[in-house]
């Protein structure tokens, strides 16, 4: 034997060795026959943190869950906006919290001064569309500079002056409530009052235990109606410490004297929503001890909801639509939730602590989104809804005939999302997945767009993270990196995985 074959006969070995290895470890690797790329030089990406890294390694779902939809980055408190085409998801950052205890301690939300948020079309795939800089006290960034913290946010727009204005309400922990204005649902927003607008002074707020937790509510008229407040004080089943107010023309000013609103057994998290005509408020029930109790009495931790013929009441109790998380999915902890209408159907936005447990958290209260559609009776009543990891079925194929961010996927593993929002791989083999995708033009390019120090592959596949079905591989060297492939229209939409190889962080990609 020649030592030229000796030596292609150790290469081939290594190769088939490196495959296997990485096989056994539940990886499918792939690797052209030219070229075995290292692993992803960290020092030439966006840095990441401790928690991205983490919750890149771990926070891993199936393809068939749709819940949580945005498993990469801690949040609670969801609020949604439907603005033409798009709903929008905004949420507390509680991986601002995680951040600092890595998990290893309770989230105790103090150092939460950001809110995330994520949009979609197709409430399957969704974009992390970043962190929005609120609180101003602890960040530099926030336009508040009066807040000590971005709790629980509310989203409304309004046209007003023949323009769209985004009206972002949240909480400064309990102690009052903040609006921010933006000309986008992104922002970037400012503060156009620089105080609070539901405080301390605000009439009648002495039986208010939390100024927290905001729902705003634009009704047919362009009326604005503000929501908020929580805890149990002496009574237990009738706290009172809930309350609604008129907003002005402007949605950054109240109208009189906020009203009570004696929901029964009342803990937190204010909701309002017009369904069939009548006005639902909905809210948390909260934990205290139901022995012995009679009347309206919801269970523990549930979301329930009063109906009224008038915004601002009075309401009457109508029962209890949510169960708690916990009774779904296992870890229990409070109940926040955001209904809102798509279309023609109904759908609930909700938290809960799933994500905590799958990446090894020991500190508990670190909470992720779920949406579910959800029933609405003929007579304008909730039955007690039934969610699931499953979550929504799509409203539409993926258009990937436009330019799409890099941080927009149904689900990952081993990519983390940067404070960029570009895609940073930990590892070789890493992948993302984009569900349903419209092929009915065909394929005749792949474009990529990466940061300028990037240098390896991508490789697009249909339906599995593996060197099967490929639909393009594209060889990344620098910010713009295009290849020409052939595939034919599809008139069924396709499951495509997008593999890392080498030294590639990720900023947008695009069919042609």
């Amino acid at each position: 034997m020649n030592k030229k074959f000796s030596f292609l006969r150790f290469i081939l070995l290594v190769a088939i060795v490196i495959i296997t290895s990485c096989s056994k470890k539940g990886e499918t690797p792939v690797v052209e026959a030219s070229k075995i790329w290292e692993e992803p030089d960290m020092t030439k990406m966006t840095k990441i943190t401790s928690l991205q890294k983490l919750m890149a390694q771990k926070a891993v779902k199936p393809a068939n869950e749709n819940n949580p939809f945005a498993i990469h980055k801690l949040t609670a408190d969801p609020c949604v906006l439907v603005y033409k085409d798009t709903v929008y998801v905004y949420g507390t950052n509680d991986a601002q919290q995680a951040e600092v205890t890595l998990g290893m301690k309770p989230n105790g939300f103090e150092r939460i001064n950001t809110l995330n948020v994520y949009s979609s079309k197709d409430l399957v795939n969704w974009t992390d569309c970043g962190e929005i800089p609120v609180a101003g006290k602890n960040n530099p960034k926030g336009p508040a500079k009066w807040a000590n913290n971005s709790w629980a946010p509310a989203i409304a727009y309004k046209t007003i002056n023949g323009k769209d204005k985004f009206f972002l309400y949240f909480a400064d922990n309990g102690s009052g409530i903040g609006v921010l204005t933006a000309d986008s649902p992104t922002g970037p927003f400012t503060d156009p009052i620089g105080t609070q607008l539901v405080s301390r002074q605000t009439p009648n707020t002495d039986g208010v235990y939390w100024l927290f937790d905001p729902a705003v509510f634009v009704d047919d008229d362009g009326t604005g109606y503000l929501y908020y407040g929580g805890g149990v004080q002496d009574d237990i089943a009738h706290p009172k410490s809930a309350r609604c107010v008129q907003l002005g023309e402007d949605m950054i000013s109240i109208v009189g004297t906020p009203k009570e609103i004696d929901a029964p057994w009342l803990f937190e998290d204010s909701g309002i929503n017009k369904i069939n005509g009548k006005y639902v408020y909905s809210y948390c029930a909260n934990w205290s001890d139901r022995t012995g109790a009679t009347g309206e009495v919801p269970p523990t931790a549930v979301i329930a909801y009063m109906t009224s013929d008038n915004p601002l009441g009075p309401f009457k109790y109508a029962g209890y639509t949510l169960e708690n998380p916990g009774t779904y999915y296992g870890p229990w902890g409070n109940n926040h939730h955001w209904m809102f209408k798509l279309n023609d159907d109904w759908y609930i936005a909700y938290h809960g602590q799933t994500t905590e447990k799958l990446v090894g958290f020991t500190g508990g209260g670190y909470r992720s989104l779920f949406v579910n559609k959800i029933e609405v009776n003929a007579d304008g009543t909730l039955p007690i809804q039934k969610v699931s990891k499953a979550g929504c079925e799509k409203l539409c194929d993926f258009n990937a005939y436009d330019t799409v961010p890099a941080a927009t996927f149904h689900s990952f593993a081993n990519v983390a999302v940067s404070s960029k929002q570009t895609l940073v791989p930990i590892k070789n083999g890493a992948w993302i997945l984009v569900k349903n995708v419209d092929l009915s033009k065909g394929v005749k390019s792949v474009k990529v767009s990466a940061t300028e120090q990037s240098n390896g592959q991508l490789i697009f596949a249909l339906d599995k993270p593996n060197k099967d079905n490929i639909l393009a591989t594209v060889e990344v060297s620098g910010a713009e990196n295009t290849v020409e492939v052939n595939v034919p229209a599809d008139t069924n939409a396709r499951n495509i995985y997008i593999m890392f190889q080498g030294t590639v962080e990720l900023v947008s990609w695009e069919l042609k």
